[in-house]
């Protein structure tokens, strides 16, 4: 059983107690967050936990530090112990071998402590560390006063397992495009001085409230608009023209601004110009970011006066 991100990995080394592991890349280092299960019927204090590396020669450049390590050990295919009371010998070493190295948490008994979670962090005097490091190799397991909870816990566990892989191409999209509203008016219409419109939200684009990679500011462009391409160089003198699904016509440029007129693109005329005070009707238009993101812009168009036609004729399409 795993899962796995590309920043991030979780495992769980099964048996009659259950352990689950996840490994996390911080800056260089790496994050082991070690929790024991309570799935089984039986729980255990958290002794010791022993791991393989897939460079062998990263070994001894190690270092190892978390509020509850007491003791480490380190040497290629050559730990199975860390302390007396935390040793791997028997089935698990036959089975996996000697580890490359053991951590070692807490006291031999729940008398001092009884550990069902524990963190701590892996890091190198040289090199940077990453989930390959550890994906695929071999890990054990340590535990003691196993058994039922509220019971006499008297048994010890050794487990042996192996870690998930990393995935080789990251999980989606790293950007995201947020949907987007403008209002307007039923006489909206190009080429009145107001040569780009604004968003609800007060932005001049699109783009404004997308977001790129770690929730940054998103830094591309709009590539296409209702299906139709965005060209990527395109400008406030260069705009592409795409109509709305309910009618009407958007003006865009790769940057995101836009411009709306209530008149269909070929030149039908407003669909719009028959809404009364107090009535609206919304037009959509798709965009895609990039990689690959879409979100939509939704145009509400609200009514002026008595219905009768309002301003909205063909002839003001600048196209």
């Amino acid at each position: 059983m795993s899962l796995t991100t590309a920043t991030s990995m979780t495992f769980t080394i099964e048996g009659d107690v259950n352990v689950s592991i996840t490994i996390t890349e911080v800056d260089g280092a790496l994050q082991f967050d070690v929790t024991v299960l309570d799935d089984t019927g039986s729980i255990g204090d958290l002794n010791a936990l022993f791991f393989d590396l897939a460079d062998d020669s990263l070994t001894e450049g190690l270092i190892i530090t978390g509020e509850d390590v007491t003791g480490t050990q380190l040497k290629v295919d050559g730990v199975t112990k860390v302390d007396n009371y935390t040793n791997m010998n028997g089935e698990v070493v036959k089975d996996l071998g000697k580890f490359d190295g053991g951590v070692q948490f807490g006291t031999s008994g729940m008398a001092e402590d009884d550990i069902r979670s524990t963190s701590f962090t892996i890091s190198h005097e040289t090199a940077e560390l990453s989930l390959a490091d550890f994906a695929l190799q071999d890990f054990g397991i340590r535990l003691t006063s196993v058994g039922e909870e509220g019971g006499a816990r008297e048994d010890s566990l050794k487990l042996g397992g192996t870690a998930s892989d990393v995935p080789d191409d990251p999980t989606g999209p790293t950007e995201a495009a947020i949907n987007d509203i403008m209002t307007v008016d039923e006489t909206a219409a190009f080429g009145r001085g107001d040569t780009f419109d604004f968003l609800d939200s007060g932005a001049s684009s699109i783009l404004a409230n997308d977001l790129g990679d770690c929730d940054e500011p998103y830094s591309g462009v709009v590539t296409s608009m209702n299906g139709i391409s965005v060209d990527p160089t395109s400008t406030e003198a260069t705009p592409i023209f795409v109509q709305g699904s309910n009618g009407g016509t958007l003006m865009i440029t790769a940057d995101g601004s836009i411009n709306f007129s209530a008149t269909n693109i070929d030149g039908s005329g407003n669909p719009f110009e028959s809404l009364n005070d107090g009535e609206s009707m919304s037009t959509f238009f798709d965009y895609t970011l990039e990689g690959g993101s879409t979100a939509t812009l939704e145009v509400v168009v609200n009514g002026i006066g008595d219905g009768g036609g309002g301003g909205g004729g063909g002839d003001d399409l600048l196209i």
